[in-house]
């Protein structure tokens, strides 16, 4: 017989719990309802409708505190002894009030004035069957959480008086013959009151049914069908009575037979009942039977929570060679000197929870087995824990495993002599096992490695991607073996090398699911290697090369070197570089070797630096450097490739200057280009001046008031002004000068140089427009070279609008770039820029200008912009014309 499971009896469980919380509830609504009807003054509420036996206040009182102590004792609040105390204490006031024949008013102390109304004996005293079940439920909730197994069976008989009371009482209340109601009625409860008690009672019968009422005892083969039985068979012997009592108001047949007929269906279903109860007795007992057979063969024992065997099966008989007889009673872990497996608590085993541990245990003849105890703790109500304990004989396996431990150990010692690593990837979960020892040698803390996402994570970045693709490879092709190589990184920063070669394994499907591995550092063999292969290459380029250690001691000195010092290697080697170093730098060399091997921050490794060095006789010069490092075993040493930059320099700087000579004489010839426009500009201002001086001089000799001669000779001075004006300018344009780089007003250096340019292009109605972005207006460059770029550019498209017919239009805008640039564009509405020049638009004496253009501008501006750090393009636009952009560097605002 299948046994129930653990989730059929939590669902059984709950099953029953939904039904106690819903008789609870019912006999709070009931007791709610004739209490209203005291509070709404409704005598069909009081009795539901059964005249003559109304639910007194106080009764439906001591109800409700009853329901309202029952929820709390389920609920284990601490509340619960008070609301029950409140219903025994009116039934002990009633048994006063009775046994003494007195009436202190308690009965009327709800609802006097109507309780006073009813003529009855004792008007609003609760009648003795609300007292027996005040006193006996109260008394059961009370005792119930003890845990003794007698309390629980007196909670579960008092209940059960109570619920035996309640039926009488209702089944009395249908069947009081005529002239014996005032007889009857202290004994009979109201309708009400019987309902109340049956639903509580049974309640408390299914919320303590281990304890007794094995009928309400829920599994798996209780469904909603049992629930839809229990009231069933609960009514059934009450049936043939009300059928009898309807027979004999009926009139057809007499009231012996009638009666006698009732007996005989109550003897009936009496014995049905019984026969039900043997027979599910029978079949429980059969199951038991079973499951004991099962369990016995089995090595299983039962304990008390010290030890002591209380059960001990023939399978423990078989397994240790102890009989039942020697057993119980005996400490189990006493009688089997039990200990823990290898690599266990020290301590000797006690019980415990609910628990697998592995032990070693003494069978009777000595011999001693490695064991898999388990253990299930089994919570009995009223009583102390039962522990069941399932004894596994793994010496087999445990003999197993000791010889694969000692397998791996030499393995793992042979792989550690070798320094090769073993690994298992399991693909699916990601899972990564290396043998012991491999995650230190890689310089890493035990446990680290133990994912692949952990492992992919420390292989160079440019290697990982190599290995995928082998293993993509390896997966589509299902290959077994495969091999690759990859540089890993280590916490302390050094980087290893290592070799692999793997066998893959597929399931069924043809899909990868394992990678197993074996992986070697040839870092070492490497070096030695590339060390060989550098000392050939070292010896043949032009460059000089230098090896040092840590502690800043030569260690090879090139011939290259020895050219570009003037030092003999011989007399090199051993020495500190320093000595090929101005004062000023090797004063912190070897402490800033010191503060790298500390800190690892990098300041000159893996740079290009342009230094000063000094040669054997002392005289310094300019060189680049470029300093590496490398791992020799476990030696750190630094490579230095030095070039001597003098000639460089030298050729540098006379470029410089003839690029100054050249822009200057591009600002001269733009301005002599200029020359006819100049002096019709300053031809106007002038002009202006003499003849307000000339209008003034007639004024006076006319012998005019000085306010209008005084206006002439102010506005002759604006003018005189605006002349010289345009002659610094000029003048500054001209000036031929080294680059100043300062931070400038991008508006202003635009608007001047817009004044240079457009002050003679009237006649050709240019619409000038301007879109500066003022959030970038301020940047970092040099004013007079910036103006240079734009007044090229300007001209050059002042000179495309000259053949343009209607409007004519230059738009100067900026912006800012997100590399902290500032972008200015000069656009124009004109020809555009011909293909056949677009590649050679930046050349010297590449021109589109007819006459004696130098063709120089442009390549000018782009040395210029260049010079800022900037770029300089060109573009036709799409709606025609040409767009020139060029950068400079900005700068954030100036209070910040």
């Amino acid at each position: 017989m299948q046994q129930p499971t653990e989730a059929h009896r939590a669902s059984g469980a709950s099953t029953a719990q939904k039904i106690v919380f819903g008789l609870i509830a019912a006999a709070i609504l009931v007791s709610g309802i004739p209490f209203a009807g005291w509070v709404f003054d409704a005598p069909s509420l009081k009795s539901f409708g059964v005249s003559g036996y109304p639910m007194w206040p106080l009764s439906a009182a001591g109800y409700l505190f009853l329901a309202a102590g029952f929820l709390a004792s389920i609920a284990r609040h601490r509340a619960a002894p008070w609301l029950l105390a409140i219903p025994l204490l009116i039934a002990l006031c009633v048994l006063v009030e009775n046994v003494a024949d007195i009436s202190p008013g308690i009965d009327r102390l709800l609802f006097g004035d109507q309780v006073g109304r009813f003529v009855a004996e004792h008007p609003g005293r609760p009648v003795a069957n609300s007292v027996a079940t005040y006193g006996f439920l109260g008394l059961a909730l009370l005792v119930a959480d003890r845990r003794h197994q007698a309390s629980a069976e007196l909670a579960n008989l008092l209940a059960s008086a109570a619920f035996c009371f309640g039926l009488a009482s209702a089944l009395l209340l249908l069947f009081i013959a005529p002239g014996h109601e005032a007889a009857l009625r202290i004994f009979v409860a109201p309708l009400p009151g019987s309902l109340i008690t049956v639903a509580l009672a049974t309640a408390f019968l299914l919320w303590r049914s281990e304890a007794g009422w094995a009928l309400l005892l829920t599994n798996r083969t209780r469904g909603p069908a049992f629930w839809l039985m229990l009231p069933l068979i609960i009514a059934l012997p009450i049936l043939p009575t009300l059928i009898a009592r309807w027979g004999m108001r009926a009139g057809p047949v007499a009231a012996p037979e009638t009666e006698l007929l009732a007996v005989l269906a109550n003897v009936a279903i009496i014995g049905f009942l019984l026969w039900l109860s043997v027979d599910r007795f029978r079949r429980q007992q059969t199951a038991l039977q079973d499951v004991t057979l099962a369990l016995d063969v089995a090595a299983i024992t039962l304990t008390r929570p010290d030890g002591e065997i209380t059960y001990w099966s023939r399978g423990c008989e078989q397994l240790y060679g102890w009989s039942a007889v020697e057993a119980i009673g005996r400490k189990k872990y006493e009688l089997l000197h039990s200990r823990y497996g290898e690599g266990g608590p020290g301590e000797p085993p006690y019980p415990t929870g609910s628990a697998e541990r592995e032990l070693v245990e003494r069978r009777r003849d000595g011999t001693e087995i490695s064991v898999l105890e388990a253990t299930q703790v089994h919570e009995r109500p009223d009583r102390e824990p039962l522990f069941v304990l399932k004894m596994l004989d793994i010496s087999e396996r445990v003999r197993t495993e000791s010889a694969l431990r000692l397998s791996e150990a030499r393995l793992a010692a042979a792989a550690d002599t070798h320094k090769i690593s073993i690994s298992h990837w399991e693909v699916a979960s990601g899972r990564l096992e290396l043998s012991p020892g491999s995650e230190q040698r890689l310089g890493f803390p035990p446990g680290s490695l133990s994912t692949f996402e952990q492992w992919r994570a420390a292989v160079d970045p440019e290697d990982i991607d190599h290995v995928m693709a082998v293993l993509a490879r390896a997966a589509a092709e299902k290959q077994e073996h495969i091999a690759y190589s990859y540089r890993f990184h280590q916490p302390n920063g050094l980087v290893r090398t290592i070799e692999g070669s793997s066998r893959c394994s597929y399931d069924e499907t043809g899909t990868l699911t394992t990678v197993v591995g074996t992986h070697v550092d040839v870092t070492e063999r490497n070096e030695r290697e590339t060390a060989l292969q550098l000392r050939s290459i070292v010896d043949t380029i032009p460059d000089a090369t230098i090896v040092i250690d840590s502690a800043g001691s030569i260690r090879s000195f090139s011939a290259a070197a020895e050219r570009m010092f003037g030092v003999d290697s011989a007399a090199a080697i051993g020495r500190n570089v320093t000595f090929l170093m101005p004062d000023g730098i090797a004063a912190g060399h070897d402490e800033s070797i010191a503060r790298y091997l500390v800190t690892g921050e990098r300041h000159v490794i893996g740079t290009m630096r342009e230094l000063t060095a000094r040669r054997a006789d002392g005289s310094p010069f300019p060189i680049e450097l470029n300093l590496g490092e490398a791992l020799l075993g476990e030696e750190r040493i630094f490579t230095a490739v030095i070039r001597d930059v003098s000639d460089r320099l030298a050729a540098e700087q006379r470029m410089s200057d003839l690029n100054s000579d050249l822009a200057h004489i591009s600002r001269q010839n733009a301005m002599s280009e200029l020359a006819a426009d100049l002096a019709h500009e300053l031809n106007q201002p002038l002009s202006a001046t003499a003849n307000f001086l000339a209008t003034a001089r007639m004024l006076i000799e006319k012998g005019e008031s000085g306010g209008r001669v005084a206006d002439l000779l102010r506005m002759g001075e604006e003018q005189t002004l605006r002349s010289g004006e345009i002659i610094r300018r000029l003048r500054a344009f001209l000036t031929k000068r080294d680059g100043e780089m300062q931070v400038e007003s991008l508006e202003l250096v635009v608007r001047e140089a817009v004044d240079l340019v457009l002050f003679g292009t009237t006649k050709l109605d240019i619409r000038l427009t301007y879109r500066l972005d003022p959030s970038a207006d301020t940047i970092f460059a040099d004013r007079i070279q910036v103006q240079q770029v734009l007044v090229n550019l300007l001209r050059n498209a002042v000179d495309a609008l000259r053949s343009r017919d209607g409007t004519r239009q230059i738009v100067i805008a900026s912006r800012a770039t997100d590399d902290d640039f500032v972008e200015i564009s000069v656009s124009d509405n004109g020809p555009g820029l011909p293909d056949a020049l677009r590649d050679q638009l930046y050349s010297r004496f590449a021109t589109t200008k007819a006459g004696g253009a130098m063709g120089i501008g442009l390549s000018i501006s782009r040395r210029i912009v260049e010079a800022h750090g900037g770029t300089l393009v060109a573009a036709n636009r799409p709606e025609g014309g040409a767009v020139f952009r060029f950068t400079v560097p900005a700068i954030g605002e100036l209070d910040e």
